[in-house]
């Protein structure tokens, strides 16, 4: 990693921000299941980081009719994921006092990409009053292709105008590692999610346990 290049911290939502894999998984069992599919529980690391367009589609191609109203089972996914997650869902550990510091630094420049849609996001960061911390956010609404395709991470990058090689992703999916590296963004995994050796294998340049980890080798 190109420490000394870095200009801008972008931050995916989901595992890197709040704790929320399990339960989007466990929101889109119930919704597949209510609509008639039967996805087995193998398929969600290849739905991680995935726009919910695509992780339904593919649901209805290969376990449903492929006439499944992709629409409507959106609607009842955010629905059923915020009743979960405004009850139950925690920050990822250190990320809040590793934002406070990055806010308190004034050494990067920092935007928000996710795959999420955007009525939910701004809930989840409503629920940890982090509303108006980050001054770009990207979420489904913004782009046409959803990770692993690199157009949210161009985005980001375009939006706070800074070239891709003097920004660093933080990512704990393959989906958004990939998607990151193809928009020539340097990426730091973190392993809420995935392994430290399955984010390597898709191009991470640096891998973490923790924003703790993290904030020595950007702040110190």
């Amino acid at each position: 990693m190109a420490k000394n290049k870095i200009k801008a911290l972008i931050f995916d939502m989901d595992g890197v921000i709040v704790n929320s894999e399990p339960v989007h998984e466990k929101a889109e069992m119930e919704v597949c299941r209510e609509f008639g599919m039967e996805v087995p529980k193998s398929e969600w690391d290849g739905f991680r980081g995935k726009k919910l367009e695509d992780i339904f589609s593919y649901a209805s191609r290969k376990y449903g009719k492929g006439n499944e109203p992709i629409e409507k089972m959106i609607e009842r996914k955010i629905e059923v994921y915020l009743s979960y997650a405004l009850a139950e869902m925690q920050l990822v550990s250190g990320v809040y006092e590793f934002l406070e510091e990055l806010k308190k630094n004034q050494k990067y420049r920092y935007a928000l990409t996710t795959s999420g849609r955007r009525i939910q996001q701004d809930k989840i960061l409503a629920k940890f009053n982090l509303t108006d911390f980050f001054p770009i956010k990207v979420t489904a609404e913004d782009v046409h292709k959803g990770k692993p395709n690199p157009e949210p991470y161009a985005v980001t990058v375009q939006r706070l105008n800074e070239n891709p090689g003097d920004c660093l992703v933080i990512e704990d999916s393959d989906n958004g590692v990939l998607s990151a590296k193809a928009a020539g963004c340097q990426v730091c995994g973190i392993t809420t999610t995935f392994s430290k050796n399955r984010l390597e294998s898709c191009g991470a340049d640096m891998v973490v346990s923790d924003f703790f980890e993290l904030s020595k080798v950007l702040f110190d």
